[in-house]
């Protein structure tokens, strides 16, 4: 019973000793922030020839990352696509594209989330730890222009 129960405490210290090793972060991305931050942050937002309103979202960092971009469509309040990349970064010039209807930017998501890693180039390793999740509400970055012209707007 004794050796049971001493066990038994080796498990949950060791579940609550790795558990308390990583530690997740939401942070809301806004125009403001991007503007407060352009060393870090800089998000454009162009009109394509198809209709569609197209997004490059640039995250410079202090030093590589492992990014996972998450990306979510709805339309008409229902999930209908995702999208999960993920990449090991670098510390400029790590760039994301999408691109959504003007129906459906309302409701849609994109998330990227920035982990560290151990190693360098074919060595490098997600590691646990912190994780930021930098949430865009992709609606606040389109102009208002940009959605007057929109078709059917």
């Amino acid at each position: 019973m004794k050796a049971r129960s001493l066990l038994l405490g080796c498990f949950i210290a060791a579940i609550l000793s790795t558990s308390a090793l990583a530690m997740t972060i939401k942070e809301q991305v806004t125009p403001a922030y991007v503007r407060e931050h352009p060393k870090e942050w800089s998000v454009e937002v162009t009109k394509g020839e198809d209709g569609l309103i197209h997004f490059t979202i640039k995250h410079d960092v202090e030093k590589p990352k492992y990014h996972v971009a998450h990306f979510a469509v709805y339309h008409q309040s229902k999930l209908i696509a995702t999208s999960d990349i993920p990449s090991f970064g670098k510390k400029r010039g790590n760039t994301f594209y999408f691109s959504l209807s003007a129906e459906d930017l309302a409701e849609s998501k994109f998330d990227l989330s920035d982990g560290d890693v151990d190693g360098s180039s074919d060595d490098a390793i997600p590691m646990p730890g912190l994780t930021i999740i930098h949430q865009f509400r992709p609606l606040d970055f389109v102009p208002e222009q940009m959605l007057k012209s929109a078709p059917g707007k």
